[in-house]
């Protein structure tokens, strides 16, 4: 069985995330392209931030994006990645934010050890912020982030 968010040839990666912005690019003041800064041969960044997004509601959010991506080098010819920790980020333009997503931290000190999906005060009548555990595998692809926000917001 294939994992949700299993290895893929390395420039199919980057051509699904890049699809991803085009398909979306018409929810965009400016449609955007990904950052990709590579760490070392095993390792690069891609990111994609200040994403303003029209919602379907006329809503104006924006979107931040960002994943570390590891990379196999094993077979030169045939590199691959796959995501291994992540951020995933909307709020009100200049504003306070909304929804995250993040990979479990992994830092010293307190820690969400499990995927997570972060509620920044979104339930207004409380004003509570409320985090909820994502399974291993059950995390969003960025489509399914952007799906979220237009539908939102």
């Amino acid at each position: 069985m294939t994992q949700k968010h299993d290895w893929a040839s390395y420039q199919t990666y980057i051509n699904a995330h890049e699809r991803v912005l085009r398909t979306y690019a018409k929810f965009m003041e400016y449609p955007k392209r990904y950052k990709l800064d590579e760490v070392n041969e095993n390792w690069f960044i891609l990111s994609c931030k200040e994403l303003i997004f029209t919602t379907y509601n006329g809503g104006k959010i924006r979107v931040d994006i960002i994943k570390d991506v590891e990379v196999d080098v094993s077979v030169p010819q045939r590199k691959k990645a796959r995501t291994f920790a992540y951020s995933y980020s909307c709020s009100r333009p200049g504003g306070s934010r909304l929804i995250r997503y993040d990979s479990p931290d992994t830092e010293v000190g307190p820690k969400t050890p499990d995927h997570h999906r972060y509620h920044h005060k979104h339930d207004f009548t409380s004003g509570k912020e409320v985090i909820t555990k994502v399974a291993d595998d059950a995390w969003p692809h960025v489509s399914d982030f952007f799906n979220e926000v237009l539908t939102s917001f």
